[in-house]
């Protein structure tokens, strides 16, 4: 069975609708999904900044299916180790949070992909010699 490394960028996915969903849900269906306690954060206040643009969006609905979506993931506990391994990636532009998941993504290792949405996050696990994907898009892959 697969082994991949989800980011925010992902697992936002999998709980909401976006064009890329259902590329992704598809290629993670028979795969265990891996990913950092940071996502306990990160998946909710995406979800609730997404309904605050939108209020059309089923606020109660997305929350209850991030948080099925979350107890379904196997989380890396946010420890110091991970911490200051993150802290000591060598890229310079990449950013406080995403550095953490990329540091997780080495620390679970060997994974299959690192499955993200972002693109300079997605370099930044390229750069760590991390195979990337982003199912049902043409970016952050490769």
């Amino acid at each position: 069975m697969a082994l991949f490394y989800a980011d925010a960028s992902a697992v936002v996915k999998l709980v909401r609708d976006e064009p890329e969903s259902a590329a992704l849900r598809a290629f993670v269906r028979d795969a265990d999904l891996v990913s950092c306690e940071l996502l306990l954060t990160e998946v909710p206040r995406a979800v609730r900044r997404a309904a605050d643009d939108d209020p059309r969006l089923p606020l109660d609905l997305l929350i209850a299916r991030a948080g099925e979506t979350l107890d379904a993931l196997a989380l890396l506990p946010l420890d110091r180790a991970l911490l200051l391994a993150a802290g000591a990636l060598d890229e310079p532009a990449l950013r406080a949070l995403d550095a953490i998941h990329v540091a997780a993504a080495v620390d679970v290792a060997p994974i299959d992909a690192f499955v993200s949405y972002d693109g300079r996050q997605a370099a930044a696990a390229r750069l760590a010699g991390i195979r990337t994907v982003a199912p049902g898009s043409e970016t952050a892959s490769e």
